[in-house]
């Protein structure tokens, strides 16, 4: 799938191939002198084919959620059952 960044180290880099669909939750680039730059998904959609999804990432996107463990998901799953 391709990508289009809003600034950071791939901020002119407009259709960048990554990885997907779907959209990885976090994109990291090296920077040049030490360190990383992560990127989050603002927005996943298509110009023109909805097989080839385009993703826009941003240094301030959302942060994901954390992942549930396996515990909080049986308390889950129970609260529904009842």
């Amino acid at each position: 799938m391709h990508a289009v960044f809003g600034g950071g180290p791939y901020g002119e880099d407009a259709g960048r191939c990554i990885p997907g669909p779907p959209a990885p939750v976090t994109m990291t680039a090296s920077l040049p002198d030490s360190g990383a730059f992560v990127y989050r998904p603002v927005t996943v959609g298509s110009w023109s084919d909805p097989d080839d999804p385009i993703a826009f990432y941003d240094d301030a996107g959302p942060v994901p959620p954390p992942p549930l463990s396996e515990l909080e998901k049986s308390w889950l799953d129970r609260r529904v059952g009842q």
